[in-house]
């Protein structure tokens, strides 16, 4: 990578002020995505473990009774709640029923009471054991996350405290030049988050915070490419972005003052240089304009992907009952859900209607009377 001139002593120098800094908002974002992540563990978590325990050996019942059973959509993730009653074995019982699953359909919902063999204390409804499989793969991303995020600003949180210790250590230092990618004023001072190469193709970005009245060390480089200018203790993985006074570096007053004449010096004549010979402007589009672009190619192969499975399923797929093709006819509008679903009846009619495809009765096909069956 293209350097600047920078000289400093050939000896071990430590770093001082604590040059790496928490994520921007870091206490507050740890909080709340942590307090999110544990109220959908409370929230969803018991119910789905019940729900698969007794999707091992399942029950369905008769005598059974629900009250203020109620279901409400926000944009396709759907919230279910319901009081159930019901007997077992000359036994009384009563549990309240949550669930939340993805479903863009607004059909009413037919359930039953479903119980485990295994232990009549676990009750839920026939909607949570058809969604099992829908539930779990919601609360995963959203487990994801709420707790994936406050995790990864922890430990980078950690990485930072780390860094500013070993950085306080004296070790050779190394230039290296680093891309500036965000400067913002902040109370007291400057946030300032810049990217290295060390790691090849890959970009990893610092934070870095400048108090007030300082700002970063930024030069040009022998290709006129405006950097910063950091340096890499040999001990420490993360390079340190200078401050235009060379305040973050132990150095005398008079090794400050020949380091920071060698830059200038250098900076004026690269300075000059450029503007005698500017290079030719590039001729690139917007950033923003291939990024529309390869994020259209992206959402185009998906919702391709997303239909080409739907139309194995109810034309090709050997099994009626396959989960995704289920999850994916389900949420499909109803003019091409009932398509889907007469195109099932034909292949599976004399079994059960699988989820999506049922009538009134949750068993039978919601189509069999105005579809033909095609032997």
């Amino acid at each position: 990578m293209s350097q600047v001139t920078l000289p400093l002593p050939n000896r071990s120098l430590a770093i001082g002020k604590r040059p790496f800094s928490m994520p921007a908002a870091f206490l507050f974002s740890v909080v709340v995505l942590s307090a999110m992540a544990i109220g959908l563990g409370i929230w969803q978590g018991p119910g789905l473990w019940r729900d698969w325990q007794i999707n091992q050996n399942p029950l369905t019942l008769d005598d059974w009774d629900m009250s203020d059973g109620e279901c409400s959509s926000r944009r396709g993730l759907t919230d279910c709640e319901a009081d159930i009653t019901y007997s077992y074995e000359g036994r009384d019982y009563a549990k309240h029923i949550s669930l939340a699953f993805l479903d863009f359909s607004s059909d009413d919902y037919m359930v039953d009471v479903v119980i485990s063999r295994n232990d009549p204390e676990l009750a839920t409804l026939s909607l949570g054991l058809d969604m099992l499989w829908n539930r779990l793969a919601v609360f995963g991303v959203f487990m994801l996350l709420f707790g994936g995020g406050a995790i990864g600003m922890i430990i980078n949180a950690l990485r930072a405290m780390g860094a500013n210790r070993a950085a306080a250590v004296p070790g050779r230092l190394t230039l290296v030049p680093v891309e500036i990618a965000e400067l913002k004023k902040v109370p007291g001072g400057m946030a300032v988050s810049y990217i290295d190469h060390l790691k090849g193709r890959s970009k990893r970005t610092t934070r870095t915070h400048f108090a007030k009245g300082q700002e970063p060390l930024i030069g040009l480089d022998e290709t006129g490419k405006q950097v910063g200018v950091a340096v890499k203790l040999d001990h420490v993985a993360i390079p340190v972005l200078l401050d235009r006074n060379l305040e973050r570096v132990e150095l005398t007053d008079i090794e400050r003052q020949a380091a920071l004449a060698a830059f200038d010096a250098e900076q004026e004549q690269r300075g000059a240089k450029l503007a005698a010979n500017p290079p030719p402007k590039a001729k690139r589009g917007p950033n923003i304009v291939r990024g529309l672009l390869a994020g259209g190619a992206v959402l185009v192969l998906a919702v391709v992907a997303f239909f080409g499975f739907w139309l194995y399923y109810v034309t090709t797929a050997p099994d009626a009952f396959d989960a995704i093709g289920i999850e994916i006819n389900n949420i499909m509008p109803e003019p091409l859900n009932t398509w889907g679903c007469e195109q099932l009846y034909a292949r599976f009619g004399d079994g059960n209607a699988p989820y999506g495809c049922t009538a009134d009765d949750y068993v039978s096909w919601k189509v069999a009377k105005t579809a033909s069956k095609v032997k």
